[in-house]
């Protein structure tokens, strides 16, 4: 049995207004964050991923021969850190670079001057047998290392990418027919048969 109803009713216009002001601190604050994240991106982008960025274009540069290049960074951090250490890197391997060019070119310069020296030597008609059986040994040496040395240098240019292999068709058979054409009969001269 229902003995009574209590109706209450009261104005929602302050508890609305709360809501609003709690839902507009909320996109306040959202905002703020937002704000934050976006600033600190940039940040990293242009102090982390920049320089990473750059440094990995130099790194390749130096790695396909561009020996002494210099990467420049304004920070003094682990990115600085490592940016000064590649370009120590890259000078050093520059500067022994050079230094293997100028051994090799004065290797080269040297076994020539002993070549010549020893072919005018053997010219000469005086020298007993024993000297001239040493100069010939000693001119075949200078012909050998001086072809070490220029396969050296083929070596490196084929490394440093200045050299480059040319393939193209060939007929191998006509090669073969010239090459026993070429040598059968001194082979022959030997007891060889091909």
């Amino acid at each position: 049995e229902v003995i009574g109803v209590l109706r209450y009713v009261t104005s929602t216009r302050l508890v609305n207004r709360q809501i609003v002001l709690v839902c507009l601190v909320c996109c306040f604050v959202l905002t703020v964050v937002l704000a934050v994240v976006l600033l600190s991106s940039g940040y990293c982008i242009r102090s982390i991923l920049n320089p990473v960025a750059e440094i990995t274009e130099k790194a390749q540069r130096i790695a396909s021969g561009s020996y002494g290049v210099q990467i420049q960074t304004p920070f003094k951090d682990e990115i600085g850190d490592l940016a000064d250490t590649i370009n120590e890197m890259s000078t050093k391997i520059a500067q022994n670079e050079k230094m293997q060019a100028e051994f090799v070119s004065q290797l080269s310069h040297e076994l020539t001057v002993i070549n010549g020296w020893s072919e005018t030597l053997l010219a000469g008609d005086d020298l007993n047998d024993d000297t001239r059986q040493g100069m010939k040994i000693i001119s075949s040496e200078a012909k050998r290392l001086t072809e070490m040395v220029m396969d050296l240098l083929d070596f490196t240019r084929m490394q440093d990418g200045r050299m480059t292999l040319a393939v193209e068709m060939t007929d191998i058979r006509g090669e073969f027919e010239d090459t026993v054409y070429m040598y059968g009969s001194r082979l022959a001269q030997d007891g060889i048969q091909l």
